[in-house]
């Protein structure tokens, strides 16, 4: 088994070890909210442009909720 320095030694390795020391590692999603709407059904209901008829809405977010559970969301 090398030893670990020999494993650092490679430029590739080094630069990964000082990327995540300083910080620059990629920022981890954003955890849905489970008490709240899911961002997915909220773009579609954005997408649809629907009129300002908060009933319209609400009909149409019930229908979006109700797809989104059945298809495991």
């Amino acid at each position: 088994m090398p030893n670990m320095r020999s494993r650092l030694k490679s430029g590739d390795a080094r630069s990964r070890v000082r990327r995540n020391q300083m910080g620059w590692s990629k920022p981890l999603p954003k955890p849905q909210n489970p008490h709240g709407i899911p961002s997915e059904v909220m773009r579609t209901l954005a997408r649809e442009n629907l009129s300002s008829d908060p009933a319209a809405f609400n009909r149409r977010l019930q229908e979006l909720l109700a797809a989104y559970k059945l298809n495991g969301g």
